[in-house]
């Protein structure tokens, strides 16, 4: 799924690598269906036209008509971060060129308020940004908004997309991706993650009432690092292992029943390691056979704000059957760190 980079800029005239993962046909976007006036639609944020196609199908794979659910209590939680993509509404233009649809079309709210305002959705509608954990805490919100009867279902979607390379050129200079265009997840040859795009959306509604199920939703669960003296961008191994355990004290649910773990894992040499640390102080004590860890970046990048919803997507379509993760040449030391170790797996496991 990685492409090349130079399909959104010219990778020469920036310090950023030249592998990406690209979406493809960006430019064909029906109006008309969605009842945009063209102008309107030209000057839109790209990613809002991909919020507004993926939450339509979501919608239809639910089992619903969308006719059906205009007017109701639906909620729409958006996940965002780098508004890079909207200077192609506005700032990127001379400003004889910029019309009143390019703010409508480029402001960061527009993300969930065109969807609410498309489908007729009179629900909670607002963008999350939290970086990568951005569409983990949007399902969080959804799932304690209708939990809390605030609203009776949600829509829960992201988009991101690469079209300045101002964000590829400090994350290259941070050392956060890899040069060749890899995410070697959990492996000793780890050096950072690729960029990629991507647009996912979700349906969710109450247990009772849903008219397709491809998973349910127990319970989510949010804390913040707080200070740590390496720096802001420093994962705290703490910090993870609070939420973790808060997950299953709330639920009554042992780690040990958990037979397989989508991590977070994006193939950074700080990352990965603190990540399995606290895999292990978790989920490895008393474990009577393997853990099976994964995740997504292994198979198609790391899409930043989209990254949590397109874990969701990758086991709840592949039901039973995980895909493989990234074979480097050699395992990390940090998955030997107790008797039944952590397990990672190259080839698809059913």
């Amino acid at each position: 799924m990685v492409g090349d980079a130079n399909e959104r800029y010219n990778v020469e005239e920036f310090d950023v690598p030249l592998r990406m993962a690209v979406l493809k046909d960006l430019d064909r976007f029906d109006s008309e269906f969605f009842t945009i006036h063209a102008k309107q639609a030209a000057a839109m944020d790209p990613r809002i036209k991909l919020l507004l196609e993926v939450s339509y199908e979501a919608i239809l794979d639910a089992g619903i008509n969308p006719i059906d659910i205009q007017g109701s209590n639906t909620g729409v939680f958006v996940a965002s971060c780098d508004g890079a993509a909207g200077a192609i509404g506005t700032r990127s233009r001379p400003l004889e060129k910029i019309n009143m649809y390019g703010m409508l079309g480029s402001v960061s709210s527009m993300m969930a308020n065109r969807l609410s305002y498309t489908f007729n959705f009179t629900g909670p509608s607002y963008v999350v940004d939290t970086a990568c954990s951005s569409s983990f805490v949007a399902l969080q919100q959804a799932l304690l908004s209708i939990r809390a009867g605030i609203c009776d279902a949600a829509i829960v979607a992201s988009a991101h997309t690469h079209h300045d390379p101002v964000g590829s050129h400090c994350f290259h200079q941070l050392k956060m991706t890899s040069p060749d265009g890899k995410c070697k997840v959990f492996d000793a040859s780890a050096d950072g993650y690729v960029r990629s795009e991507a647009a996912v959306a979700i349906y969710i509604c109450k247990k009772q009432v849903a008219k397709r199920t491809y998973g349910t939703l127990i319970h989510a669960s949010i804390n913040n690092d707080g200070y740590t003296e390496q720096g802001i961008t420093f994962p705290s191994e703490v910090g993870q292992e609070n939420a973790i355990r808060q997950v299953y004290t709330e639920t009554g649910i042992s780690p040990l029943e958990v037979d397989y773990i989508e991590a977070h894992g994006t193939g950074t040499k700080v990352g990965d390691p603190q990540e399995m640390s606290t895999i292990t102080k978790i989920f490895c004590e008393g474990r009577a056979g393997p853990l099976l860890i994964g995740s997504v970046k292994s198979n198609m990048g790391h899409p930043e704000p989209v990254a949590g919803l397109c874990a969701i997507a990758k086991n709840l379509w592949n039901y039973r059957i995980i895909l493989r993760n990234y074979r480097g040449k050699k395992g990390s030391k940090s998955l030997t760190t107790c008797s039944r170790r952590p397990m990672r797996f190259w080839e698809v496991t059913q």
